[in-house]
């Protein structure tokens, strides 16, 4: 993945040394699992986790649309990696297995709420990834 992408997802994402609660779970670094709440990682650590967990979610993103074009596969890696793989069984998975990417850009500004709110950092975000 370019590393342009890389770059606007720890962007999205911040550096946090000391792990804090975001929603769902403690994250430190660049939105990395924290191993515990209060934990306090060094900028190699977070690098460390964020490679292994940015990878993680395109290996997601590969087995379930392998077919789509690079910059989908780049949006859809940084909505792996902030939300999870929801999208591969929902509308937003089939629109890009279909080709159809007006669709799937309407689609994943829908991915805009954590903890049922809808966060202005989250809209902006997905902006970005829709374009």
């Amino acid at each position: 993945m370019s590393s342009a992408y890389i770059d606007a997802i720890r962007r999205f994402e911040g550096f946090a040394a000391k792990a804090q609660w975001d929603y769902a779970q403690f994250t430190n670094g660049y939105g990395t699992r924290a191993a515990y709440p209060g934990e306090v990682i060094d900028r190699a650590e977070a690098e460390r986790r964020f490679g292994a967990e940015v990878g993680a979610a395109r290996a997601m993103v590969e087995r379930a649309v392998p077919a789509a074009d690079e910059g989908t596969k780049a949006a859809l890696t940084s909505l792996t990696f902030n939300a999870g793989t929801a999208w591969i069984g929902s509308g937003l998975g089939d629109a890009v297995r279909r080709g159809d990417l007006d669709a799937a850009r309407a689609l994943i500004l829908r991915y805009n709420k954590a903890g049922g709110e809808t966060l202005p950092g989250l809209v902006k975000r997905r902006l970005e990834e829709a374009t």
